[in-house]
């Protein structure tokens, strides 16, 4: 089965959102063996919508229109659809009831515009949304496929999970095997993991390799195609072996998993407490600890000591040190984890500082040079490194990053001098 996305609304074409319904569609078909051929993002313009929805119903089996069904005048994707068709539009009672029901329970007040989400293209069937008021449509022309969805990522996504992803699976009848599987490294970039691992050629075609690299690691997304499961089960077992084997300790995880996310199971399985206190990074690193469900069963407390006195008040970091030394340096560095660690009483405490950029750099101290310690039952490591001037953003994903697998790699006791992206000097 071969199928479009048409991707609807002005916010799309003009820079304001970024179109991630796609990505995510693209993804959820591959797996069921649906190939996407195009994909095409338009505005909220009637003429634009029909044209788009002519030239993929002529040349595919299936087309997932998402976006532009909300109240206001400026959604035209129902009315486009309609008129596409040449058909007029009922209300379905069923549907009415659904918004009501909607905005009843959040005590909020009803106007007509929103009752008029209740009007289906005729010759439509239709799936009420289990989290707004915008319902699904389906329209089955000539063995061909035309569903019409929200642009909500969390509405599109209930959408697929409720009623596209059985109607697909039941029409496929699992004829394609498709498996997938994700490995999870960092501290080391996508070139010089290409060369511990290399691309699996000799796997092709039932496997393929992809390097997904970010300012957290790089992630490897395998996938194995075929029609005899047992067989495509041996290649990715073959794939994984060489893959956690050429990765080595810059591997971390399987599966779909953040850094934070196994970074707090192993704090949590062995009973271990962090604090953290920041400066260059500015609260991320905290915000990315935090974004892990319970949380509070490991991270104690946080700081962020951005000036220099706040880093002597709260951390105790002597005055003349940071005067002697500059804030972004080893001792001071090492100064602010001792400081949290003693603070806290926590197993351990990381702490960073450094000089994100744009500005603020000078010859001995560039844009991106950071140093992070993490103090520990051990003792104290502290680890510096010089990430560049990539952007500010950037800079401070990666220091958070690279502290992140400092204190994997103690925790894990695995060597700690390993791994991120460190000055040369």
């Amino acid at each position: 089965m071969r199928c479009w996305i048409l991707t609807i609304g002005d916010e799309l074409i003009n820079g304001l959102r970024v179109d991630t319904n796609t990505a995510w569609l693209a993804a959820r078909l591959s797996d069921l063996g649906v190939e996407v051929e195009r994909a095409v993002s338009l505005g909220d313009d009637d003429g634009a919508i029909r044209d788009a929805l002519a030239g993929a119903l002529a040349g595919t089996d299936l087309v997932i229109v998402s976006g532009g069904l909300g109240p206001t005048q400026d959604d035209r994707t129902k009315e486009a659809v309609a008129a596409h068709f040449g058909v007029g539009m009922t209300r379905i009672p069923e549907i009415e009831e659904a918004v009501q029901t909607f905005f009843a329970t959040r005590g909020r007040s009803i106007t007509p515009v929103n009752l008029d989400q209740a009007l289906v293209p005729d010759g439509f069937a239709w799936h009420i949304n289990p989290r707004g008021t915008a319902p699904g449509l389906l329209k089955e022309q000539d063995d061909r496929l035309l569903f019409v969805l929200p642009g909500v990522p969390g509405e599109m996504r209930a959408f697929w999970h409720d009623w596209l992803e059985p109607l697909l699976q039941d029409r496929l009848g699992g004829r394609h095997i498709i498996r997938r599987r994700w490995f999870q490294t960092t501290g080391i970039g996508e070139s010089d993991l290409f060369s511990r691992v290399g691309g699996l050629e000799d796997l092709a075609p039932t496997i393929t390799l992809a390097y997904l690299p970010s300012a957290w690691g790089v992630a490897l997304y395998v996938t194995g195609k075929g029609e005899d499961a047992p067989a495509v089960e041996a290649a990715l077992a073959q794939a994984e072996a060489r893959i956690v084997a050429g990765s080595g300790d810059w591997f971390f995880a399987r599966g779909d998993v953040t850094l934070a996310e196994h970074l707090a199971e192993q704090l949590r399985e062995r009973g271990l407490h962090l604090a953290v206190a920041e400066s260059c990074t500015g609260g991320l690193l905290a915000d990315t600890l935090t974004n892990v469900p319970g949380a509070s069963e490991w991270l104690d407390r946080t700081w962020v000591t951005y000036s220099n006195q706040s880093k002597t008040e709260e951390l105790g970091v002597p005055a003349e040190l940071i005067a002697a030394q500059g804030a972004v340096s080893e001792p001071v560095a090492r100064a602010m984890a001792e400081g949290a660690r003693q603070q806290s009483g926590s197993d351990f405490a990381l702490a960073t500082t450094g000089i994100a950029g744009p500005t603020g750099g000078t010859p001995g101290k560039p844009v991106g040079l950071v140093f992070l310690a993490c103090a520990g039952p051990a003792g104290t490591v502290v680890r510096r490194y010089l990430q560049g001037e990539n952007g500010r953003r950037y800079n401070k994903q990666r220091a958070a990053a690279n502290a992140l697998d400092l204190l994997r790699r103690l925790v894990e006791k695995r060597n700690p001098f390993q791994g991120g992206w460190e000055s040369p000097g």
